[in-house]
């Protein structure tokens, strides 16, 4: 997939133009007697293209986007910017929401909300990364100012929940910021009972502060269930839609959100978050040719829109979980492809997580997937000139967890050994912070594994299988973050292997069971079961493992060894 295929040279009005004439437009005119009438404002949003060198391209007021219900602002015309730059935050678009404030606040300086949404634009809380310092004085410039004009009600609510963020004072965590600002957002649900803005950011703060440990997921079910009664008054509201996808974005959850899955790219066709967003559930669920339509499309339109001149997060982040998906349909070449277009590209890349995580994650999962051993243990950091790695060990990690898988399943004792002191020092850079917990505990994991593949290239078999177990149950204990499609192997998967090489094939089929009922439709624990079944003499069982993995695969490449094999089995050959 050649990404130049996504670039768009169409020529487009700019925003400023659009601002200035399609607002008074017939088109306009019409929207707003009917919104004047129905106390409501259609939103939409369209790809635009401002002059200048680096072809900055933003969203803009015109096409399809979603419905926020906003009436509230300093005039009828910047209500429909207002009401713009709020779907954009809920769709997490927050580039475009930011430059749409600046819109507000060049119309009108002393309006409340233009300084209140361009602070809010730098708030992410279902994210991993954090506001730069410079970002930080900007929000709280902002939010003061905000403060300052607020004069009803809803403004002072409003307002005081975002600066409840941006609080001076002592040094504050990420975490603890965010438990003040859902505390100050339940106060305006509460005081704001009708007002159906306070009550999804509340959904998107409780969200953000639940322990990824509390496996009771009490807290999604009710988030999940509130925004989908906001998509009962509104059936086409991004934050509905948005909200309960995360919500339910847990295994035990996902079936959950299917129907709303289906349904929130169509509300927003040109935004690339909200084409990608329904994948987190397609993924969960298995579905992988939902998965891989939309992505392609995601990865279409972010490319069509860099962020200040650089490639889109966006496009990065929806070629990651696309790639999980096509090996999960043995769509080798499609990977191959995949990745020497990333080699290729030129320009610079966003500064993100999102970035990051797929720049150091597509190459490993490609080697692990596909068995190859010693390209996995030979990889390398690559993109050092387009990216800033210092500021991500913990996905820098990812290329030593697949280097040291590769080494120890390869025998390569020494790559596995020197993978592991390589994670050490990584997880040594995170610190001891809270913020930093998460992915500390992500890179215990990983070299909990490596120590295991490591004693297996020992021919410690015994240890290897006792550390296995371990890291299997630090993972159990944990969730994965929505940066990521999925692991770069799951810990049970990798259990069942080994117990598997072990003779133990009625262990193996209890990991690789296990391994399907949090990730469906995986490859390789489809083809693990089978095998396992069949050194079990389970001849039917195996068979039957054996043809729902040719199913899933039935329009790709049935050359790959172990589809080979289990098209041998079911043919009785």
């Amino acid at each position: 997939m050649n990404p130049e295929v996504f670039n768009s040279n169409s020529a487009l009005p700019s925003i400023d133009r659009f601002l200035i004439s399609n607002l008074t437009s017939p088109k306009i005119i019409k929207s707003v007697l009917f919104i004047s009438i129905v106390s409501f404002f259609m939103l939409s949003c369209s790809n635009e293209k401002s002059s200048g060198n680096n072809q900055v391209v933003y969203l803009t007021p015109e096409i399809l986007c979603g419905t926020v219900q906003f009436t509230d602002g300093c005039s009828p015309q910047l209500d429909t910017l207002i009401s713009f730059g709020l779907a954009l935050i809920h769709h997490m678009t927050f580039e475009n929401a930011e430059y749409t404030f600046n819109k507000v606040i060049e119309i009108d300086p002393d309006c409340f909300w233009g300084h209140w949404g361009k602070a809010m634009t730098y708030i992410h809380p279902l994210w991993p990364d954090v506001p730069s310092e410079d970002e930080m004085t900007r929000g709280w410039i902002h939010a003061q100012t905000a403060l300052n004009l607020a004069s009803t009600i809803k403004e002072k609510l409003y307002g005081t929940a975002l600066a409840s963020y941006y609080e001076k004072g002592k040094e504050k965590t990420e975490y603890e910021r965010l438990t003040a600002y859902k505390k100050a957002w339940r106060q305006a649900n509460e005081q704001l009972p009708e007002d159906i803005e306070a009550r999804l950011f509340h959904v998107l703060t409780r969200l953000a502060t639940v322990s990824p440990g509390d496996k009771s997921y009490s807290v999604q079910r009710e988030a999940g269930a509130i925004a989908e009664k906001v998509l009962e008054e509104i059936p086409d509201h991004p934050g509905g839609y948005h909200y309960a996808i995360h919500a339910y974005d847990f295994p035990p959850l996902a079936m959950d959100a299917l129907r709303v899955a289906r349904g929130y790219s169509a509300i927003a066709p040109e935004i690339p978050h909200a084409l990608h967003m329904p994948t987190h559930i397609f993924t969960r669920l298995g579905k992988w040719d939902e998965s891989i339509k939309l992505n392609l499309r995601s990865a279409a339109a972010a490319w069509k829109f860099p962020i200040n001149g650089r490639i889109s997060a966006q496009y990065f982040h929806a070629i990651d979980y696309l790639v999980y998906a096509y090996l999960q349909k043995s769509e080798y070449d499609e990977v191959k492809e995949i990745t020497a277009g990333i080699d290729a590209l030129g320009g610079t890349f966003q500064t993100h997580s999102a970035t990051a995580y797929a720049l150091a994650a597509i190459k490993g999962r490609l080697a692990l997937e596909y068995q190859e051993w010693t390209d996995a243990a030979n990889l390398l950091l690559n993109y050092q000139s387009k990216f800033p790695w210092e500021k991500y060990p913990q996905y820098e990690a990812l290329v030593y967890f697949a280097r040291g898988i590769g080494g120890g399943r390869s025998g390569n004792s020494e790559i596995a050994k020197l993978s592991f002191e390589k994670l050490e020092a990584l997880q040594n850079i995170l610190g001891d912070s809270k913020a930093s917990q998460y992915w500390i505990g992500q890179i215990e994991i990983q070299k909990t594994v490596v120590k295991a593949w490591q004693m297996y290239a020992e021919k410690d078999m015994e240890k290897a299988k006792e550390i296995m177990f371990l890291a299997a149950e630090l993972e159990d204990a944990t969730e994965k973050n929505p940066v990521t499609p999925g692991q770069l192997l799951p810990v049970r998967e990798m259990l069942g292997d080994l117990l598997l090489e072990m003779g133990l094939p009625q262990d193996a089929l209890e990991q690789y069971r296990l391994t399907l009922k949090n990730n469906p439709n995986r490859f390789n624990s489809i083809y693990g079961c089978g095998i396992a079944a069949e050194k079990l003499g389970e001849t039917k069982t195996a068979k039957e493992y054996f043809i729902s993995l040719l199913e899933l695969n039935g329009s790709s490449d049935l050359t790959r060894d172990r589809l080979v094999y289990a098209s041998n089995v079911v043919n009785g050959i």
